[in-house]
């Protein structure tokens, strides 16, 4: 398989964490949480930096790792962890890349309560109400090129069997245009 770039993408308690973790252990390739990003605010709080200045800077940061990595020979980096609003920018920043997006949605508003609510995982975000608004904007908006929905199943290794078959068979698109498109159709977390 000669994917450049495998993005990840859900709303949280969907179950992006255990499919990246096991993409990465089939492929023996790098992955990377965007949450894994130093931020400045908790490493340096004497730095003035807003949220927006502070999460784009950590896109690009992230964006440029995986190139680098990408341009020592690695492939099927995996992503994940992205704000909703970064799917927007993934056409462009990869526009000369073989990638794909992998956006997963649930048809059950409790399954992503119960999730956030039960995981243990050490994420601290415990706000399913944002998550199912996400979810739900997911299922609205329209696909980007090289993006492929699938619904979480209640057994993670379906879902896992699913996306493997999907990387099997990806053709990439020649088409990065995203004109249908506009940012309102994507959440974002920045209040500033």
């Amino acid at each position: 398989m000669n994917i450049d770039f495998i993005v990840l993408h859900g709303s949280a308690g969907i179950g992006k964490s255990t499919l990246a973790k096991r993409l990465h252990e089939q492929y023996k390739s790098p992955y990377f949480e965007f949450g894994w990003i130093p931020e400045f605010r908790m490493l340096a709080p004497s730095i003035e930096i807003s949220q927006r200045q502070e999460e784009q800077l950590s896109f690009e940061n992230l964006i440029t790792v995986v190139k680098n990595y990408n341009k020592h020979g690695f492939k099927n980096i995996i992503l994940t962890d992205l704000n909703d609003i970064r799917l927007f920018d993934i056409p462009n920043v990869f526009a000369e890349y073989n990638y794909v997006i992998i956006t997963l949605y649930t048809d059950s508003d409790e399954v992503i309560k119960q999730r956030i609510l039960t995981r243990d995982n050490g994420n601290q975000f415990m706000d399913w109400n944002v998550s199912i608004k996400i979810n739900e904007m997911i299922k609205r908006r329209g696909k980007l090129p090289n993006e492929y929905r699938i619904c979480s199943k209640d057994n993670p290794n379906s879902t896992y069997e699913e996306i493997i078959n999907l990387l099997k068979g990806h053709k990439p698109s020649i088409n990065n245009h995203i004109s249908y498109l506009t940012k309102d159709m994507f959440y974002s977390y920045i209040l500033d």
